[in-house]
């Protein structure tokens, strides 16, 4: 049976080939295989020898580290049309992070001396990258620099900001949350976050349905 083939129009759909000619697009598809994953299948092991670059063509998947108590850190969250694992790949580095889904998801996957090949025949690609890789590095300072300096309250807000959308007259977060993927996306326990909802929902500034967060009004400034 043959394996399914990414489309150029999927690809296109990336910035990372922003710039990049229809024919060399068409080109780069040759070097990309698509595979499918159910929910909450562990993609990328951390400290695994580095060997794909991850094209997100639906879901979406979160990136975590675990402590020495086994305690899950989220660090960041991928979604469609984004793409990951270009770290280990250029440094040639073993994985910093591991990779699971949060839902089930469909990824093209390249091989790592394909993606450098690429970045060698394609100088309009590897720009792209860097201005990638630049973008991700001011977005991590600025939330180190948020998160740092707020309690747990301010983080649990700027989270819920970062994550939402609007729809209306409210905002909603479209990714399905628990308790504890909110502890672990603001480096607080459980029972913190916990405490913190009910509040929120008490004082009807949100409601919780399945997992989907809703905000009806501004967040209150502090907790």
């Amino acid at each position: 049976m043959q394996r399914p083939v990414i489309s150029a129009t999927e690809l296109r759909l990336f910035s990372l080939f922003d710039g990049v000619s229809n024919d060399e697009i068409k080109s780069i598809t040759s070097y990309i295989h698509i595979r499918n994953y159910p929910q909450k299948t562990q993609i990328i092991t951390e400290s695994d020898p580095s060997q794909c670059l991850y094209f997100i063509l639906s879901g979406s998947v979160k990136v975590f580290l675990d402590d020495n108590n086994g305690k899950e850190i989220i660090v960041n969250q991928h979604h469609k049309h984004e793409f990951f694992g270009e770290l280990g790949l250029m440094q040639n580095i073993p994985r910093t992070a591991s990779v699971v889904t949060s839902t089930e998801t469909r990824l093209g996957i390249m091989t790592a001396q394909d993606f450098k090949n690429c970045l060698f025949n394609h100088p309009a690609l590897a720009m792209n990258l860097i201005n990638n890789l630049v973008t991700r590095l001011i977005n991590a300072t600025e939330t180190i620099r948020q998160l740092g300096l707020m309690d747990v309250y301010g983080r649990i807000a700027v989270t819920f900001f970062n994550m939402s959308v609007e729809k209306g007259d409210i905002r909603v977060i479209n990714e399905k949350l628990t308790q504890q993927s909110i502890a672990s996306l603001v480096g607080a326990s459980r029972e913190m976050v916990a405490r913190i909802l009910k509040d929120l929902k008490t004082g009807g500034y949100i409601t919780i349905d399945k997992g989907i967060i809703s905000i009806l009004k501004p967040l209150p400034q502090n907790w």
